[in-house]
């Protein structure tokens, strides 16, 4: 297996599941009853965290084989409905986004596509409610800047467009540079 996002399940990963959803527990707080959708959600750990934490459906989206056949080994014997896809996302189309959830993670993926922008309104068009986005390491000032491409985009601005505001930002693990920024849609 190639680099694996966690530790554990056998693999030496670069973070912990603790470290990893530290920002994201008022997310965990507010998923009851609600569909999420996990974009980039490598071994599946943060979906299966949702789940258990008592979302209806969850989805996780994850193109790298490695981590796919690992989500796919999770279970979870509970009412939610947790599924995995493996699909790359920048094949993505703003304008066909996924319709049916309410909570969208995008924690650490979008600066990782080629075209950066299209990620984050594909991201942003399929979230009915909440989204949550953890930008990656090259962001400076709200700009997305792409790892493998040249491209950027001006999250708040994008953001803006596609009806979200800012509602807060919670901090990751201390000594990583890692808030997930809690976007709630207007009106």
């Amino acid at each position: 297996m190639g680099r694996a996002w966690f530790k554990g399940l056998g693999h030496d990963g670069d973070r912990t599941l603790a470290e990893q959803i530290l920002a994201l527990a008022p997310a965990l707080a507010e998923c009851a009853g609600k569909r999420v959708l996990d974009l980039g959600c490598a071994e599946g750990l943060v979906s299966l965290e949702f789940a258990k934490a008592g979302a209806v459906r969850v989805l996780g989206i994850e193109r790298e084989d490695d981590h796919f056949k690992v989500a796919q080994t999770l279970v979870f014997d509970g009412p939610c409905a947790l599924k995995f896809k493996q699909w790359n996302l920048n094949n993505v189309n703003p304008d066909r986004p996924l319709h049916d959830y309410d909570i969208v993670l995008a924690l650490g993926i979008i600066h990782k596509l080629t075209l950066p922008e299209r990620g984050l309104r594909f991201a942003a068009r399929s979230a009915k409610e909440l989204l949550l986005l953890r930008s990656g390491r090259g962001s400076v000032n709200g700009i997305i800047y792409g790892k493998i491409s040249r491209n950027s985009c001006d999250t708040a601005a994008v953001m803006r467009e596609e009806g979200f505001k800012l509602e807060k930002t919670v901090d990751g693990p201390v000594g990583r540079d890692e808030p997930v920024g809690y976007w709630r849609r207007c009106g």
